[in-house]
């Protein structure tokens, strides 16, 4: 290794940072699209969060493609050897996800394209944050990689205070724009402030060298993570033609509400990379067993929260706009067949069986794209909601049907 950055926590400390400061970087990611799209609804109504809702999800697929193939396949999986990463490493990781950044951020403008409503300047506003945010979160796991987890934590946290205050402010003022815009610069200003930090500078010497020699490790779990990314996607924007904006904008606000469910799940799966045995094997009655546990946490979490909702809209008449009724029950369910899927799956991903996953993925994503928009056009909102949940169903059985075949024909394997 060259250039090695020196650990900057000891003892107990060490050991608790990286999982914090993971945790609070997912976590402020979550909160802060959670906010953004009940401040647009606040400000402008839920047409002004159907406008940019296609923009949100073209960020959140780059935004999950690069936090598989960086910070989880590259920073992460090497830093478990027990030695911080490399400058050069970091540095490389953080070039790459300026560029797919920037990738994804034109992505996300021309997604916007066929929507019907709201205001022209809004999604050129909020995609111009994208390349800086995306930035920031494989910085971040740049930084935990490096030996410096709290570093990475204490700026999650002003960043995340920063985004909350500039974009209360400006629903108090009725301006979706000013909320866009300040999203923007927030995240350009605290990218330039971190470049400070040896590990979070961009470089770009060796940067195609680099990107060759990493091809094979991380494009399994690239490719995984963008058919995930893509399936909802593609389904809101074949949606766009059935469906307009205030439709797409109580899709946008419900699942984002409901966000915090999926935090857990990924939080969990980051820091079994961090941490992980070699050499994981299971049941499929292990899987089944993980997807029902899953499954159970979720719809748990799904009725605290779908209460919380129904509760905020009676005591603070701002929060009237939120949609509630069968939509609410819908999203739900989308959650809970969210939480059963990633049960199921998890061990396969930890084994790193990307084969078997990626052709569940692939029905799940033909399943989705196909119901959601079609079950949108009867019932709406709730119908796109069934629709997907229907996909993530189909995913988990298909995950299990294959890897109950593959350990049949294995010696040793048993269901």
């Amino acid at each position: 290794m060259t250039s090695t950055v020196a650990p900057v926590t000891t003892g107990r400390a060490r050991a608790a940072w990286p999982g914090l400061a993971l945790a609070l970087g997912q976590l402020s990611l979550m909160a802060t699209s959670l906010l953004l799209s009940l401040a647009l609804g606040y400000a402008g109504g839920l047409t002004a969060v159907g406008a940019v809702a296609p923009a949100m999800l073209v960020f959140q697929l780059t935004c999950g493609v690069l936090q598989r193939s960086l910070a989880e396949a590259t920073l992460l999986s090497a830093a478990n050897a027990g030695e911080p990463v490399d400058r050069l490493t970091c540095g490389r990781a953080v070039s790459t996800a300026l560029v797919g950044g920037v990738v994804g951020g034109v992505a996300a403008l021309l997604s916007t394209v066929t929507v019907s409503a709201g205001s022209p300047w809004l999604a050129p506003c909020y995609v111009a944050g994208i390349p800086f945010a995306i930035v920031l979160d494989i910085g971040r796991a740049a930084a935990v990689a490096a030996g410096r987890a709290r570093s990475a934590f204490v700026e999650s946290a002003l960043w995340l205070a920063a985004q909350t205050l500039s974009a209360l402010l400006f629903a108090a003022l009725r301006s979706p724009v000013g909320i866009c815009v300040s999203w923007a610069l927030v995240n350009t200003v605290c990218c330039l402030l971190a470049s400070a930090q040896p590990c979070r500078r961009p470089v770009v010497r060796g940067l195609g060298g680099w990107l060759r020699t990493r091809r094979e490790a991380v494009s399994a779990a690239s490719l995984d993570a963008f058919v995930v990314g893509v399936t909802p996607v593609l389904a809101l924007q074949v949606t766009t033609f059935v469906a307009g904006a205030a439709t797409l904008g109580v899709i946008r606000v419900l699942q984002q509400l409901l966000a915090p469910l999926a935090f857990l799940s990924i939080i969990f799966r980051r820091v079994l990379i961090f941490r992980r045995p070699a050499g994981v094997e299971t049941t499929v009655r292990r899987d089944l067993r993980d997807g029902v546990v899953a499954l159970a946490l979720m719809a748990a979490g799904a009725a605290v929260l779908g209460a919380a909702v129904l509760v905020g809209r009676r005591v603070v008449p701002a929060l009237s706009f939120i949609p509630a009724g069968g939509a609410l029950v819908a999203a739900g369910l989308e959650k809970i067949a969210l939480g059963f899927s990633h049960g199921c799956s998890l061990s396969g991903f930890l084994r790193g069986d990307f084969g078997t996953l990626l052709r569940a993925r692939y029905v799940m994503l033909a399943l989705s794209v196909l119901t959601a928009p079609l079950l949108t056009i009867p019932w709406g909102a709730s119908g796109y909601l069934v629709g997907s949940a229907l996909g993530m169903v189909a995913y988990s059985a298909v995950v299990l049907f294959l890897a109950r075949s593959r350990r049949g024909s294995s010696p040793r394997g048993q269901s």
